[in-house]
This record gives C-alpha cells, sequence and structure tokens, in this order.
C-alpha cells in the first residue's frame, strides 16, 4: 500500500514538473518571437514636415478659389463684421467694436520678416498672405517685412489715444486691423529709404490680387477718406480683389460708385 502511494507521489509531481517545462519554453518561444519583431516606426524630418504643412496651405488655398467662385462671385457683403468684403469707414464702423472671428490662425512663414510680436489673422487670410509672401520672395529674392498685423479693441484705443492722429490712425471701430484681416509691410525692407521700393510697390500693385489682398488706401483722402498708405494691405477674397484691380478702384471708390447707387436704386 505505501509503495503505491510513493508510485502516485511521484506520478503527480512528474506531471507538474514537466507541466512547468512546458510552460517555460512556450514563455520563451514566444519571447523569442517577439525579439525577432522589428517594429518601424515612422520617421519624420523637417523637411518632411515643412512640405506635409506646405501642401495642406495650398490644398486649403486652392479649395477656397473654387469656394469663392461658386459662392461669393460679384455678391459682397460690405456690412456684417465677418465678412471678407466689410467695408469700414468714419460712417460704416464695426458693428462690435470688440469684435473677435473664431478663425483665427498666427501668421508663420519664413518667408517674412516678422516685427509684428506674433500676428494673426483670419484663417483664409493667414494663409492666402503666407502664400503671397511665398511668391514675392522666389520673383524679387525679399522678403516681406511685417510690421502690424490684428489689433484688438485695447490696441486701437492705445494707438490713437496716445499717439497716432486721427489722419493717420483709425478711430476705434474703424479699422481694417480690427477686422483680423489687415497686415502693414514695409516693402522687404528694414528701411524705409531702400532704393527699390518703387519696384517691390510696382509688383505688390500687380500681384497682390492673385491673393485677395489690396491696397485699400492708394488715392488719398479726397477719395479713400484716409491719407495715402503703401503698407497697408487688405484681405478681401478673390472676386472682389479682381474686380478692384481690374477697373483700377480703390475700395472706397467702388463702394462709392458701386455699392451706393445700387442702394438708392433698390431702395426707390
Amino acid at each position: 500500500m505505501i509503495s503505491k502511494l510513493k508510485r502516485a507521489k511521484t506520478s503527480w509531481l512528474n506531471i507538474v514538473i514537466g507541466f512547468c517545462i512546458l510552460t517555460f519554453v512556450l514563455i520563451v518561444l514566444q519571447n523569442s518571437a517577439k525579439a525577432d519583431t522589428v517594429i518601424v516606426k515612422p520617421k519624420y524630418s523637417s523637411a518632411s514636415m515643412t512640405e506635409f504643412v506646405s501642401q495642406k496651405s495650398l490644398n486649403f488655398f486652392n479649395q477656397s478659389i473654387e469656394k469663392a467662385k461658386i459662392e461669393y462671385e460679384n455678391n459682397f457683403d460690405m456690412y456684417s463684421d465677418y465678412s471678407f468684403q466689410k467695408y469700414i469707414s468714419d460712417k460704416n464702423l464695426l458693428n462690435n467694436k470688440k469684435y473677435k472671428p473664431s478663425d483665427l490662425v498666427q501668421v508663420d512663414t519664413d518667408y517674412i520678416v516678422n516685427r509684428a510680436g506674433r500676428p494673426f489673422l483670419r484663417q483664409p487670410a493667414q494663409v492666402a498672405f503666407e502664400k503671397l509672401a511665398e511668391s514675392f520672395n522666389k520673383n524679387l529674392d525679399e522678403k516681406l517685412y511685417l510690421i502690424s498685423a490684428h489689433r484688438t479693441y485695447r490696441d486701437q484705443e492705445t494707438l490713437f489715444e496716445w499717439w497716432c492722429s486721427s489722419n493717420r490712425c483709425a478711430k476705434i471701430g474703424w479699422s481694417e486691423h480690427q477686422l483680423w484681416l489687415a497686415v502693414d509691410i514695409h516693402l522687404a525692407t528694414k528701411h524705409w529709404y531702400n532704393i527699390l521700393w518703387e519696384e517691390y510697390l510696382n509688383w505688390m500693385n500687380e500681384n497682390a490680387h492673385k491673393y485677395w489682398f489690396i491696397n485699400t488706401y492708394r488715392k488719398w483722402a479726397e477719395i479713400d477718406g484716409k491719407m495715402k498708405e503703401v503698407r497697408h494691405w487688405r484681405y478681401v477674397w478673390i472676386p472682389l480683389a479682381t474686380e478692384l484691380y481690374k477697373k483700377d478702384m480703390s475700395f472706397a471708390e467702388y463702394y462709392d460708385t458701386t455699392v451706393i447707387p445700387t442702394k438708392v436704386e433698390e431702395s426707390l
């Protein structure tokens, strides 16, 4: 009887030992298989990421062109704060003087010299301005020297009240910078006396409309309500920018000769 119990004990012990050995072998084989597996992580160089971001911006740019052609041809909203064609003057102020849109993006490109701090524009204007700066650089081998972009209610209040006269700076609620659609640039130079500034200005006058920007104040105060300002460029989207270019009109001139007469006709 005792010998049978010993044999049974030995058999169970052998089974347990065998199970442990089998488990150990399976664990070793599994770890070995994992060791043989090479996990390849995606590699992103700074160049490839830059290309990706540029392509994304270009796609957005092209989509905006198509959308503009379909939805906005000769259908300009001159009065809503959020409109890209908002006409602003001493008689057409912002409806909300503290207006701030929701689609703001910081301007950040190697094709500008940034002296505007952290310049923000509405996204379509930001994309278009960066493409404009890239084209300017490729054609003239210079960078756009950005000195101002958006201005908040408080920025404009301080600017006007502390040092800028009314014939040069707009009052609160009467500044295209408060639309988050305008920039001020030295024309590719750190100095006003750059001898090539006329060449740069001519290039901007002939090409900025392709990127939906206009020089708002270009025909002096008698027409535009403000002094001529070659550094001030405003995003208005493609149909209006193209129309102003083809007709050689400033924004104020177009508003006074086209929009106002149309409104008078509609009211009759």
